[in-house]
């Protein structure tokens, strides 16, 4: 090998290798890293008791 086929194959080895990190860069910035599960919250439904606000109110009375 002469110094011309040395310094054409080192370029594309570099070349390579910073595609290679590029690319890799790419994929760390984009892809999501933790995946979550997204849980709906449920609605409680409260029954109220009458009985109970009205001995309330008669106590604050």
């Amino acid at each position: 090998m002469n110094k011309k086929e040395l310094m054409l194959l080192s370029i594309g080895i570099f070349l390579t290798v910073v595609a290679w990190l590029i690319a890799d860069i790419y994929h760390a910035a984009t892809v999501e890293q933790i995946k979550t599960k997204e849980e709906i919250p449920t609605i409680n439904k409260y029954d109220i008791n009458k009985n109970i606000l009205q001995t309330l109110k008669e106590k604050t009375e």
